[in-house]
């Protein structure tokens, strides 16, 4: 009969020995290494291919969704001409059949309605390590019965700097939640 292995013989196995913090922190930095177009994490060495776009996938769960009126008063249902609405969300690394166990990545998104019923004026701004990704001044049916969407990303900060590419989000279901492809290029 064997014995379950302890942490100190599993520490030489792929996770194991290494509390969940240090694990999740390390995925997030290998998904930093992955999106700075192809160096290898840590090593600051480029990885051959580095030119073509990286793609970075990502199952969004939202975690808020509040509409306000243009006096910034919480409403139900779509803002009027000059409210708005925020939205945050989780991000996953995968996909929504296959995604990593905690998130790495946030989200943030802000749109202001120009016109009715649901046109609106938006940003978003994704936070990976530190650096965000970020989309402005797109425009948004926020009524449209599309289960998906491709816009321009605009840019970054810090390890984002001077990337642009595109942001493609696809909805799960009957829900708020979202599979998302970030393909960057610098």
């Amino acid at each position: 009969m064997s014995h379950p292995k302890s942490n100190h013989e599993r520490a030489g196995q792929a996770g194991w020995g290494l509390p969940r913090r240090i694990r999740t922190i390390g995925l997030a930095i290998a998904l930093v290494g992955v999106a700075l177009g192809g160096y290898t994490a840590g090593t600051g060495q480029a990885v051959a291919g580095a030119a073509s776009p990286t793609e970075i996938h990502l199952f969004q769960k939202e975690t808020t969704l509040t509409f306000y009126d243009a006096s910034d008063a919480v409403i139900q249902g779509y803002p009027p001409v000059g409210g708005h609405v925020k939205e945050d969300d989780v991000d996953y690394v995968g996909d929504h059949l296959h995604h990593a166990k905690q998130w790495t990545v946030t989200d943030h998104q802000y749109c202001t309605v120009v016109s009715a019923p649901a046109t609106a004026e938006c940003s978003v701004e994704f936070a990976v390590g530190g650096s965000l990704i970020y989309a402005d001044d797109f425009t948004l049916d926020l009524a449209s019965s599309s289960n998906s969407e491709t816009l321009a990303i605009d840019g970054g900060t810090g390890h984002f700097a001077g990337y642009s590419g595109t942001y493609s989000s696809t909805t799960v279901g009957n829900s708020n939640n979202s599979d998302v492809v970030l393909s960057l290029h610098k």
